[in-house]
């Protein structure tokens, strides 16, 4: 019995150990992960995000990145980005080709607001969706 309980003691330990080393260096296996917001991949992802996301608005103007506040990727069928930006309005109207575009300056007419955008991407079908879209 006593053989029993060193054993089964053990394995408590070793699996409490185990699931502290994991989330210590580098969080949960397989879960989002802080990237830099210049990583290529976080880049295409949030152009492509806030693409999608003025063609769905009935907006006059188009919107822009004032901010990335975080981005975060996941390991999956592909690679999952959760990004979170200040987004504000730009100078340049929807219909506009070929002009560079700065954010209002005015705060009344930029009128800033925070979106969070799920993007999954696989490059190698050439696939990129925008899953979620909460602003």
């Amino acid at each position: 019995m006593r053989v029993y309980r060193n054993v089964m003691l053990k394995l408590v330990v070793f699996t409490v150990l185990a699931g502290v080393f994991a989330v210590g260096l580098g969080g949960l296996v397989g879960g989002p992960s802080d990237v830099d917001v210049n990583d290529a991949g976080v880049q295409n992802a949030l152009n492509f995000a806030v693409v999608q996301h003025n063609r769905g608005t009935n907006d006059l103007y188009l919107s822009q990145v004032a901010q990335v506040v975080k981005a975060e990727r996941q390991v999956v069928a592909g690679m999952k980005y959760f990004i979170t930006v200040r987004l504000a309005k730009s100078t340049c109207k929807k219909n506009s080709t070929n002009e560079v575009c700065s954010i209002h300056t005015d705060p009344e007419k930029a009128r800033p607001y925070q979106c969070k955008f799920t993007v999954w991407s696989r490059p190698w079908i050439s696939d990129i969706q925008l899953v979620e879209e909460r602003c």
